[in-house]
């Protein structure tokens, strides 16, 4: 399974902390909501293409550990 596209999503009605997530559409033609949007720790949509679900989620933990490490 591999990320075609990703997009910023809004989800109605939730918390202001969740306000958007990450939605990759998928070669299989599957919607995978990957995770939520972090305002600190900024990761292009598009960086995340050609990607599978666990290494674009690794890629994400990467982008975090990096910042947190960082300051």
């Amino acid at each position: 399974m591999i990320i075609e596209t990703v997009e910023l999503v809004s989800l109605p009605n939730a918390p202001a902390w969740q306000e958007k997530i990450y939605r990759a559409h998928l070669d299989t033609g599957d919607d995978v909501d990957l995770f939520q949007q972090l305002w600190d720790v900024p990761l292009a949509p598009e960086s995340l293409v050609g990607l599978t679900v666990s290494q674009a989620r690794e890629r994400r933990k990467a982008k975090i550990l990096a910042v947190a490490t960082s300051r």
